[in-house]
């Protein structure tokens, strides 16, 4: 019989291979390429898809650091953006640096590695352990963190997705 874990990580892992076949084959231009001055990047929101798995589950589930800040990942992508984008400007997301979409995926490979490492370490005890949120909601259950996340991160793909077929068609 499978565990929350199991579940969890089921769902997290279909995202992220759904997401590297979305990227597959895009140009710098498809990366970046907005539908209007008030939608997100495509490299914009695999960088944020990253931070926030980064931030939920290694920094506030797994009461570690990120693993942005321990893997030296803004030095080696060279990318100085602080917070994970949450509440950004759009004119932030728009001067978002271009940058080769195979360094933000393999931030995003590191990142789910260590999270895998928190998500095996939980019981189903630890479900309802709650974290501090910072976004005056006051604590919330990793129970609810977990769900979120994977949520959070399918509606991306999903914004992904669509941008992907708005520059090259539903079958490209």
């Amino acid at each position: 019989m499978g565990s929350f874990r199991d579940a969890i990580k089921s769902a997290m892992t279909e995202y992220l291979d759904e997401l590297k076949q979305k990227l597959d084959g895009l140009t710098e231009a498809e990366l970046t390429w907005q539908a209007s001055l008030d939608t997100n990047t495509i490299i914009w929101l695999v960088w944020h898809m990253a931070r926030v798995e980064d931030n939920w589950i290694n920094e506030r589930v797994g009461q570690g650091q990120t693993v942005w800040e321990s893997g030296g990942w803004s030095q080696k992508l060279e990318i100085t953006e602080e917070g994970n984008g949450y509440g950004q400007a759009m004119d932030q997301v728009r001067s978002f640096p271009s940058r080769d979409i195979d360094g933000i995926v393999a931030y995003h490979d590191a990142v789910r590695e260590a999270g895998f490492k928190v998500i095996d370490s939980l019981t189903d005890a630890d479900m309802d352990a709650t974290r501090e949120q910072t976004r005056n909601r006051g604590p919330i259950e990793i129970s609810w963190i977990l769900g979120h996340v994977v949520v959070e991160e399918s509606q991306h793909l999903g914004q992904i997705a669509l941008v992907r077929g708005m520059t090259r068609g539903l079958n490209g």
